[in-house]
């Protein structure tokens, strides 16, 4: 059973797609990059407190349970640090799309958004294992922001295309069949 996506006309209430999918891109490269900065220092901070800690003091916890926990932080750190550098391509996609009117680029940039959405709800998932509760609900409004974008591009993409479709005639009946007189 198909459920039909809902199309918009405007985004946000007021602006015009084009122009809220050109702002869509550049909000949420800056947001990536401002991610993989914070996200690249926590694991610098992760890194250095290993390595200056390499026999724990703490008689509370073992060196196995030091070790299990830095593996799951680094692999939490390394899938995040992918979900962002990726979601900072396809973003960059969509802002040459918009600017070029390549419905093409759009139509990649859907379907990669999608892979996105996957990814990020995975986020989520491995957020709940590895992190805090904090993190998790954090990316799940991060998940929910992607899949409202991903509506707006979608519409974006779709008003394009109908723009772009030549346009059908209708043919005309251009045999005129002789009419009788009217006789009056």
């Amino acid at each position: 059973m198909a459920f039909p996506l809902p199309r918009f006309e405007k985004c946000c209430c007021c602006l015009p797609l084009r122009t809220g999918s050109l702002l869509i891109g550049y909000v949420s490269i800056v947001f990536s990059l401002l991610s993989i900065s914070g996200i690249s220092y926590s694991l610098f901070r992760v890194i250095t407190f290993v390595q200056n800690n390499e026999n724990p003091p703490d008689q509370e916890h073992s060196k196995e349970e030091y070790d299990r926990i830095t593996i799951s932080l680094y692999i939490s750190h390394g899938y995040i640090l992918f979900v962002y550098l990726y979601y900072t391509v396809i973003n960059v996609m969509l802002i040459i799309g918009v600017h070029l009117n390549k419905i093409i680029i759009l139509k990649y940039y859907v379907y990669c958004a999608w892979l996105v959405l996957v990814l990020a709800s995975a986020t989520v998932v491995i957020s709940t294992v590895l992190l805090h509760f904090i993190a998790t609900i954090a990316l799940l409004k991060w998940c929910l922001i992607i899949f409202y974008c991903l509506l707006v591009v979608r519409s974006t993409f779709l008003q394009m295309e109908e723009r772009n479709k030549p346009r059908e005639f209708e043919m005309q009946n251009l045999y005129m069949p002789q009419r009788a007189p009217l006789l009056l």
